[in-house]
């Protein structure tokens, strides 16, 4: 697909472009500076000009190259973007690929976190999927053998929607009343999403993010009796995993049993474990009315392949396309929480069937 290169005129009068001056205003922030101070950032001022004009070109789904020329060519953009010093096309591309893509983790997720999303006392539930990211290679759905891919940071993977690809996986964590971005997980290839689940846990755990009694609902990718297993004993949420098939409570029942410390004399929290095995066991059978509760994650990965240009990635290495999706999911982070008027599709469901 060819993308047209439309021209960049900012009005102040367009929600577009007042939408996208709130991002500018938080990059331009004192709180986003001592950020990407405290992720080894330095040389501020570059990474903030890097930034602008790197989601700009996410925001409009356009080549990095061509903004640049726009803000080059046009002082009413540069003056839009609050750039007094403008960089060469070569410096802004030396600071993207200068600090390696955990650097640009870190203070995507932690910049989020930082934000006002929608008020609630406490989230309780989280929502879990993957999606594939592909490369911008021309397979055609065909079959692609291994050893065309022994020596690239990409894999294989095979999509259900898009057949054979090659490229990444995304996994992703949201909290379902807010939106907001929890956790990022990227693998060659397309590894299965069972085996990804407790890395997962272990993440949000990591980040603190992850609190006893909390609801995890995952598609049937996800599914797996050890997942049931794990999300009880070794971090005491409610794993909600959509089931391929439908299992007996019996069955699962005797495969979920209690830790060893359950029996400890001494240990009084002991009855967490049976709580969180009565309401397991009392959501799983109405696991099919929470499909609308998942859809919304769906309808995040639409959004940013669809408008963030995660659809098809113009990149081959492994850390330009981590950087690529980290920035642009910090990027859908800020337009939910400053525009949730402009985006509202994401919240009301308007095109949910």
């Amino acid at each position: 697909m060819i993308k047209m290169n439309i021209p960049l005129n900012p009005d102040s009068k367009d929600p577009v472009w007042t939408l996208f001056g709130k991002v500018i205003k938080l990059i331009d922030s004192r709180n986003f500076q001592q950020e990407l101070a405290r992720n080894g950032l330095q040389s501020i001022e570059r990474y903030q000009t890097m930034l602008k004009i790197v989601l700009l070109a996410s925001y409009f789904d356009l080549e990095v190259s061509h903004v640049y020329f726009e803000v080059k060519n046009r002082e009413k953009l540069r003056k839009f973007l609050n750039i007094d010093h403008l960089l060469t096309l070569k410096q802004v591309r030396e600071v993207y690929s200068r600090k390696d893509e955990q650097k640009y983790l870190e203070m995507a997720l932690k910049t989020l976190n930082r934000l006002e999303f929608k008020k609630i006392r406490s989230f309780k539930t989280v929502l879990l999927d993957s999606t594939a990211l592909l490369i911008d290679l021309k397979f055609n759905g065909k079959f692609i053998s291994k050893q065309t891919c022994l020596d690239k940071d990409y894999k294989r993977g095979f999509s259900t929607s898009k057949g054979h690809y090659a490229g990444f996986q995304m996994t992703l964590a949201v909290e379902y009343e807010t939106l907001r971005p929890l956790a990022i997980l990227i693998h060659p290839g397309s590894p299965n999403d069972a085996k990804i689940f407790d890395e997962m846990m272990f993440e949000l755990k990591r980040r603190r993010l992850l609190k006893k009694g909390q609801v995890i609902i995952a598609d049937k990718g996800f599914y797996s009796a050890c997942n049931y297993l794990t999300g009880i004993n070794k971090y005491k949420i409610v794993p909600l995993v959509f089931p391929r098939k439908k299992p007996t409570l019996e069955v699962l029942k005797d495969k979920i049993t209690n830790p060893l410390d359950y029996f400890d004399y001494r240990n009084k929290s002991g009855t967490i474990y049976e709580k969180l095995r009565e309401r397991l066991f009392k959501l799983l059978p109405k696991w099919e009315n929470f499909r609308r509760t998942r859809w919304k994650i769906e309808k995040v990965f639409q959004f940013l392949k669809e408008n963030l240009g995660l659809g098809h990635i113009h990149a081959y290495t492994k850390r330009s396309v981590y950087k690529k999706a980290y920035i642009n999911v910090l990027l859908l982070g800020i337009l939910i929480s400053y525009g949730q008027n402009q985006i509202q599709e994401i919240f009301a469901m308007e095109n949910f069937t």
